[in-house]
């Protein structure tokens, strides 16, 4: 029964409201067709990245006697993805006190000189998602001469260690840096040859707001052999980096700057061994109760192949397993891939070795692949001959570009590289210096790779490399959308 109350309409008029609302229903359908249509449940690659606040840090220890040795310098850059938006990067130290090194504009480097204690980058904006800072050491004589350099890193509160030294002619300090307002502390957990090694002090390590802390690991334990360590937080983050110092007979054998591997996984790539004669040692661990049964696979310039004598590797429960890849990589620029039935992680300890200059040391990570972009902010240096290494460690081909910019700006350099299913392509990188490396990678792909600095006139044959990082790798969540099939 109709409301008496209400006003009665025309059929026109009722006719004219049903078409309405009917033609809104269709543009409702077609609109959301529009926007679903397009996209299934996967990330949108093109989108611009998330702005916020980053800070990484570029750890180094004090000189010895307090006499600056050698060279050491922060290099800065932030690359260019989203044109027209605001940012700004600066350095300072732990204490908040800010540095000479100031970047304003994306696209551009700066670097800072003669420094002495660690340099902590702060990023704002859009240069949170896109910038990338490595740390570089020159020493010519003394006990630390040699070339060391690595990535400046962003804190966390877990940290995995393949290959730390605890002899008299292999010395680790295990550098802890805290940058945030309250104290944090973390627990160690060292890997022997023969399974756990416990380490009285090693638990509850306190690290101080603002501060960096060295523990010496041969003050705590004696090894004769790799340890493998686990840094775990359990108040606050840190930053954590292996300073490490090999000597022979007394005389100065390297130097290097070791960053933490991957997190331990059935399947880890080792990304920028370097080329050329020398010692190469895979140290790989395993921190599981089960015995892992590891194969070792060399991600070579012509293909995949197993290293002679090293194709494998059984690593006990809880312990870690060293294995010689000098006489299977025959001199040849790689990367190293390790499949396991348990999750494990690793590093390749590499020498460098020529008639006549002192050697030096290099110690190359377990690295995650790239997403999208990887970078070093160090492509060519006055300093050190330079060359790129990328692997694609996965079974489908991928078509890289890399792209060397100067500290100004200006494209140096363009190159495509169609990397098949693990293999390794490698490039000399000869641009003015100083300059910074852009290497673009196909969504979920599994591309690593790394950049080799070596020095072939010095009186020490430096060696040295910066692993490519994915500078937004934290701040770039998927951004997921409903996918109109499903349900259909």
């Amino acid at each position: 029964m109709s409301d008496p109350q209400l006003p009665r309409l025309s059929l026109p008029a009722r006719r004219a409201i049903t078409l309405g609302a009917v033609l809104m229903g269709l543009l409702l359908i077609l609109g959301a067709g529009t926007v679903l249509g397009h996209q299934g449940g996967a990330s949108d690659a093109g989108r611009i990245p998330l702005v916020g606040r980053t800070t990484t840090i570029c750890t180094t220890s004090a000189p010895p006697n307090g006499k600056p040795a050698g060279k050491t310098q922060v290099s800065a850059v932030s690359v260019r993805e989203a044109p027209n938006r605001a940012g700004l990067l600066t350095g300072s130290t732990l204490k908040s006190k800010p540095s000479e090194l100031k970047l304003t504009e994306p696209g551009k480097g700066a670097q800072q000189s003669s420094v002495t204690s660690p340099v902590m980058i702060s990023a704002d904006g859009v240069m949170a998602s896109t910038s990338s800072a490595v740390i570089v050491g020159d020493v010519m004589e003394g006990p630390e001469a040699g070339l060391k350099a690595a990535p400046c890193l962003a804190p966390a509160t877990s940290h995995w260690f393949s290959a730390l030294g605890a002899t008299d002619a292999d010395r680790t300090d295990l550098i802890l840096s805290n940058p945030d307002d309250a104290q944090a502390q973390v627990d160690l957990r060292f890997y022997g040859r023969n399974g756990r090694v416990v380490v009285p002090g090693s638990p509850g390590v306190l690290i101080r707001a603002h501060e960096s802390r060295t523990v010496s690991l041969s003050s705590l334990v004696k090894a004769d052999s790799q340890l493998s360590v686990a840094v775990q937080a359990s108040q606050g983050r840190v930053t954590a980096v292996a300073k490490r110092t090999q000597s022979n007979e007394l005389k100065p054998a390297g130097v290097d700057w070791q960053i933490p591997s991957a997190s331990p996984s059935p399947v880890a790539v080792i990304p920028g061994v370097p080329e050329g004669d020398g010692g190469r040692q895979l140290v790989v661990t395993n921190p599981s109760a089960t015995r892992a049964s590891v194969a070792v696979q060399v991600l070579g310039l012509q293909g995949p192949y197993e290293p002679s004598g090293a194709a494998s590797l059984d690593v006990p429960p809880e312990s870690t397993a060293t294995t010689n890849l000098e006489e299977g990589l025959a001199g040849e620029a790689g990367s190293i891939k390790l499949t396991s039935n348990v999750p494990v992680t690793g590093a390749v300890i590499s020498t460098s070795r020529r008639s006549g200059p002192g050697a030096d040391v290099a110690i190359q990570s377990a690295a995650v692949p790239l997403i999208r972009t990887g970078v070093s902010a160090v492509a060519t240096s006055n300093i050190a001959d330079t060359q790129l290494i990328v692997s694609n460690s996965g079974d489908r081909d991928a078509q890289i570009t890399f792209e060397v910019f100067s500290y100004d700006g200006v494209t140096l350099r363009t190159n495509d590289i169609l990397l098949g299913p693990n293999i390794t392509a490698t490039r000399r990188l000869n641009s003015p210096a100083p300059s910074y490396l852009v290497v673009k990678v196909p969504d979920g792909s599994s591309v690593v790779g790394g950049v080799v600095l070596t020095q072939p006139e010095r009186d020490v044959a430096g060696l040295a490399t910066i692993p490519l990082a994915s500078p937004d790798l934290a701040s770039r969540a998927p951004m997921t959308r409903p996918d109109s099939s499903v349900g259909r």
